[in-house]
């Protein structure tokens, strides 16, 4: 079982979050996204979850920005602008309501969002017509939202960009390059809210090195995927996210 451990992290402890960093690269390499949902929920009860995203958006943030230049030539600019816009206006919420608000709170409205949303998509929900720029800024807003609360900021986007039918290396260019614009508004907002501390960024940069290593595999292996494959991994990371920050799993972990 994991449990908390306050500020000290123990060499167990070290194993389990260099172990978790190598799984989440492996998946954003592979898929441009997925990697929050699967590190945040077990590094939040390894340390505490304002640890858990400060974390994970310096390791991810720094070892994915060498991804954004390539995938800033394939993605559709339209799509992502909206989008990251709508994101950094309501980062800073996010990031109050993470100090303030009960975490338990917080993770059964998450986890019932992503589910609902994913059941929707597995019925096979598309949009018949391209949204329009309110409803894509409003969904930049919420993933804005989550990010900032909880480190997930992918499941609106992602969910949104699916629908849309956008074809695997389009869906995933897009995603990189909204994650990179986003990631330096939310470093920025943890930093005045007093969560970048010196100890989580000295933790952070411990483990780049597993998750530069096993990201650019994740890359590599995403050469070889069907585009069925992918959205089908993509359901299930979403599902994966959703059930694993269920409180009521909590004495699963």
């Amino acid at each position: 079982m994991l449990t908390s451990i306050g500020n000290a992290i123990d060499a167990d402890v070290f194993l389990a979050l260099v172990l978790v960093s190598a799984v989440t690269g492996l998946v954003r390499g592979f898929s441009g996204f997925g990697s929050a949902m699967i590190f945040v929920p077990v590094a939040s009860a390894l340390t505490s979850p304002q640890t858990a995203v400060v974390l994970f958006l310096l390791t991810d943030g720094l070892m994915s920005m060498p991804m954004v230049v390539p995938a800033s030539r394939l993605c559709a600019w339209r799509e992502v602008l909206p989008l990251a816009l709508g994101a950094v206006l309501t980062v800073p919420l996010g990031v109050w309501l993470l100090v303030v608000v009960d975490p338990v709170i917080i993770r059964w409205i998450i986890s019932s969002l992503i589910l609902m949303l994913i059941t929707l998509l597995a019925l096979g929900l598309r949009w018949r017509r391209q949204p329009r720029l309110p409803a894509t800024a409003a969904v930049g807003g919420g993933a804005g939202l989550t990010g900032g609360m909880t480190g997930l900021a992918g499941p609106p986007v992602i969910i949104f960009w699916m629908a849309a039918q956008n074809d695997a290396a389009r869906l995933r260019a897009n995603i990189i390059v909204f994650f990179g614009m986003t990631g330096v508004f939310n470093a920025a907002a943890y930093s005045v809210a007093g969560i970048m501390t010196a100890e989580r960024i000295a933790r952070a940069v411990a483990l780049i090195p597993v998750y530069g290593l096993t990201l650019l595999l994740g890359a590599w292996l995403f050469r070889f995927a069907s585009e069925r494959f992918f959205r089908w991994l993509a359901y299930a990371l979403c599902v994966f996210a959703a059930l694993s920050t269920l409180p009521l799993a909590d004495g699963l972990i």
